[in-house]
């Protein structure tokens, strides 16, 4: 009997994004005969740029004939709601908004596109009735409900479908519309859902109580490197990494680190990630931040990430998001032992414990609160400051990667 796995991301191991998949993936293939790995948001020519397990294969989906796709096939949900879809809740959801009725009809022809794709790269996956197939979607967005098709459709003995759940498409909240589609018919079809924190699992549960029993905490997790060096004397080392985005916030760190100015203090910053706001970011620090070195990495493996953190003295991690679910880079971050300043959100409370091994922000902080925490950082004994570096990598996946026993107890 072949037991595999069919995982739908949204690039990985395309192009960039989705790092943490490259600490999960080895430890997820070890479970399984066979992962079929299906990237459902490709844009251009296919090309990987992340290496695999031996037993993975990567395909990918062409996104632009799946946006060309969707418009017309949304008239269909516009006009008729499907009615598994689209129940009491769902209604109510809804309610008298035009926008949100258009999002639902997108977000139901997305899902069937994608599962559509899915299923001709799989057409010739040749499974049969004594296989068990479990089909895994990374997000719990429009790859979840194309998961929960492809098990309706696919002939092997066993099948589930499990969905991971972040932030963007787990918080209603942070969504434009507030809203987010088919959450009701998403947490009833799928088996089990691991949102990345406990924030998101009580979320989850207090939407539909009813599936509560599906809901399970699964931490994205990192391998442990071993702590990261000390510093011993030179200029205090403040580290971000991040995609520069809205969200982000990034420039809202160099409005507070440029309240520095008349210090004195010695200061470097590096900033690993890019995006559009990189190069305004970059002017920004030109003009106000000549008082310390910094230094713009940009996207880099997260291999060379690893690396940097394991021989180059880091003082204190800052992220200052005005939304999360549960950020890696914080992970990684305390995997080395170095203390955490991050904006309390999502489930960053679940990582960073205020005095332990870092210090909250309140999500709306001025530019002149993140900078005396990073003073009284800064001038703290060097007892004070040795204390939180040592409870960081307490967690446990500072050790492991935690999802290993979300998807051999639950899923298989």
């Amino acid at each position: 009997m072949s037991n595999c796995l069919v995982m739908l991301t949204k690039r990985y191991p395309y192009g960039i994004g989705e790092e943490f998949i490259e600490n999960e993936l080895p430890v997820v293939a070890r479970e399984f005969d066979r992962v079929i790995l299906i990237a459902t948001s490709v844009s251009g020519p296919a090309v990987p740029t992340r290496a695999v397990p031996g037993n993975v294969e990567p395909h990918a989906v062409d996104a632009g004939r799946i946006r060309r796709s969707v418009p017309f096939a949304a008239l269909g949900p516009a006009l008729a709601p499907p009615k598994e879809a689209y129940g009491p809740a769902e209604r109510a959801a809804v309610a008298h908004s035009p926008l949100r009725r258009l999002f639902f009809a997108y977000f139901a022809a997305k899902g069937r596109a994608v599962a559509k794709a899915a299923a001709a790269v799989l057409a010739g996956a040749g499974f049969s009735r004594g296989d068990r197939v479990v089909f895994y979607s990374y997000w719990l967005y429009d790859t979840a409900a194309a998961a929960v098709g492809l098990r309706e459709a696919c002939r092997a003995g066993q099948t589930r479908a499990v969905s991971r759940a972040h932030r963007y498409d787990l918080y209603p909240s942070k969504n434009p519309l507030g809203y987010l589609p088919m959450r009701p018919y998403l947490l009833k079809n799928l088996d089990a859902v691991f949102p990345c924190s406990t924030d998101g699992a009580r979320l989850l549960r207090q939407t539909c109580p009813e599936y509560a029993g599906k809901v399970r905490t699964a931490y994205l997790g990192t391998r442990d490197f071993g702590a990261g060096p000390q510093n011993r004397g030179g200029a205090f080392h403040i580290v971000s990494c991040c995609h520069i985005a809205p969200v982000k916030r990034v420039d809202l760190l160099a409005r507070s680190l440029a309240r520095l100015a008349g210090d004195g203090l010695a200061l470097k910053w590096t900033h690993f990630g890019a995006g559009d706001g990189l190069e305004e970011l970059k002017q920004y620090a030109a003009q106000n931040l000549g008082f310390m070195k910094c230094r713009f990495a940009g996207e880099v493996k997260n291999r060379e990430l690893m690396d940097f953190y394991a021989r180059t003295p880091v003082d204190c991690f800052v992220n200052t998001s005005s939304s999360e679910g549960l950020p890696v880079s914080i992970m990684e971050a305390c995997s080395f032992g170095i203390p955490v300043l991050a904006t309390d959100v999502g489930g960053t409370s679940e990582i960073v414990r205020e005095g332990k091994n870092g210090f909250l922000l309140k999500p709306d902080f001025a530019p002149g609160e993140l900078a005396q925490r990073i003073r009284e950082l800064i001038r703290m004994p060097q007892s004070e400051k040795q204390a939180l570096r040592g409870p960081s990598r307490i967690f446990p996946w500072g050790q492991k990667i935690f999802f290993t026993s979300g998807i051999s107890d639950s899923a298989i």
